[in-house]
C-alpha cells in the first residue's frame, strides 16, 4: 500500500470525433481522491463529470480517446492490460451508473446480476452465492430480500433499482465507489435514504466515494471536498466549508448564487448569463470568460493554471481574490 492519495489523476483528456473537429469532453483534469473521503464533482450538464468517471475505469470506448495518467494505489490504470484491469474493476473500484433502469439487464433477475459479481470476484456460486446476494439486498434496505432475488428490474421502483445497483457495486467490498448522479429523478425522501446508505457503507468498508451531482444540497450534506468542472476543465477544488463560504472562482460563485437558501436575509436569485461553450471550439484563455462579469483582457491571455488560493483550496481564476472578497 502506497502513501498519498488513493486515486491520483493527472492531465486527463478525453476527446471524441466531431464534424467540426474533435470534441474535448475532458480537458487536462488533475484530481486526487483521498482515503475515506467523499469528493463531489459538480458542474452544468456537459461539463465532463460522467465522462471523467468512465475514463478513470477505462470505460470510454473508441472512437473516444483517453490520455493522461490515472494512478490507483500507485499503479497506472492507463497502462494495465485488460486482465489486470478486470481485477480492479468491481473488486477495487466500483461504479453506480446514472440510470439504473438502463444499467440493469432487463431479462435477468436482480439475483443473477448480483451473483454474477460474486462469481467473478470471489468464485461464489450456487447456494452460497444466492445466500450472499440476499444478504446484500437486505443490507441496502430491500425487504423480503430472499424472494426479491427472483424479481426483474421493471418490478422495482426507481429507488429500489438504485438500491440494487448499490448492492451489485458493493458486492466485492470496493475501496472506491464512483457514483454517477445516484439520486437523479428520485424524490427527496428516497434521495436522502440512498445518500445515507452510501455514507454508512463508506464508514463500514473504509471506502472513498466520488459523487457526481448537480445538487448543492447533496454536496453540502454528503461530501468532504468538492471539485467544480466546466467545459471539461477543473475550475476549483477545495473543502466544502471553504468553497461554499468563500468560493474562489466566478463560476462557483455564480452557481452558488443561483441556489435558494433557507437562512439569512431574502435576496433575489442570480443566474449565469449565456451558455456553455461548444466543445469543438473552446475559447482562448479561460473558457468561462465569455459568461463572466469579472472577465478582463488578462482572462483571455492563455489558459489559467489551477493554483492554491488557501490551504487545501485551488482555483483556476485570475480574479480569485476579487471573488473571495464577495460573500455569495
Amino acid at each position: 500500500m502506497t502513501a498519498g492519495p488513493l486515486l491520483s489523476v493527472r492531465g486527463l483528456r478525453v476527446t471524441f470525433p466531431g464534424t467540426a473537429g474533435p470534441l474535448v469532453a475532458v480537458d487536462g483534469v488533475d484530481l486526487d481522491v483521498r482515503r475515506g473521503e467523499v469528493l463531489g464533482l459538480v458542474g452544468e450538464s456537459g461539463s465532463g463529470k460522467s465522462v471523467t468517471l468512465r475514463a478513470i475505469l477505462r470505460l470510454v470506448n473508441p472512437p473516444g480517446r483517453v490520455s493522461g495518467e490515472i494512478r490507483w494505489n500507485g499503479a497506472d490504470l492507463a497502462a494495465m492490460t485488460a486482465a489486470e484491469l478486470r481485477a480492479v474493476r468491481g473488486r477495487q473500484i466500483a461504479m453506480v451508473f446514472q440510470e439504473p433502469g438502463a444499467a440493469l439487464n432487463p431479462v435477468l433477475t436482480v439475483g443473477l446480476q448480483i451473483e454474477e459479481s460474486l462469481a467473478t470476484h470471489f468464485g461464489l456460486r450456487g447456494r452460497a452465492a444466492r445466500q450472499r446476494a440476499a444478504e446484500l439486498l437486505g443490507m441496502v434496505g430491500i425487504a423480503d430480500a430472499p424472494h426479491r432475488l427472483d424479481a426483474y428490474a421493471h418490478e422495482f421502483s426507481g429507488g429500489m433499482r438504485q438500491r440494487v445497483m448499490l448492492a451489485i457495486a458493493l458486492a466485492a467490498g470496493p475501496k472506491l465507489l464512483l457514483a454517477d448522479e445516484p439520486t437523479t429523478a428520485l424524490d427527496v425522501t428516497i434521495q436522502d435514504q440512498i445518500l445515507k446508505l452510501m455514507l454508512r457503507f463508506r464508514r463500514e468498508l473504509d471506502m472513498s466515494v466520488v459523487l457526481v451531482t448537480h445538487d448543492f444540497s447533496v454536496v453540502a450534506q454528503t461530501c468532504d471536498r468538492v471539485a467544480m468542472l466546466y467545459a471539461g476543465r477543473m475550475m476549483e477544488i477545495g473543502s466544502i466549508a471553504d468553497v461554499f463560504r468563500r468560493p474562489a472562482h466566478a463560476y462557483t460563485s455564480g452557481l452558488i448564487g443561483s441556489v435558494p437558501t433557507g437562512h439569512g436575509a431574502r435576496r433575489p436569485l442570480t443566474s449565469i448569463p449565456g451558455v456553455p461553450p461548444i466543445l469543438s471550439d473552446l475559447p482562448d484563455g479561460c473558457c468561462f470568460a465569455p459568461r463572466c462579469d469579472l472577465a478582463t483582457d488578462i482572462c483571455l491571455a492563455g489558459r489559467p493554471a489551477l493554483i492554491e488560493v488557501a490551504p487545501d483550496h485551488r482555483s483556476a481564476c485570475r480574479h480569485a481574490d476579487r471573488v473571495r472578497a464577495v460573500v455569495p
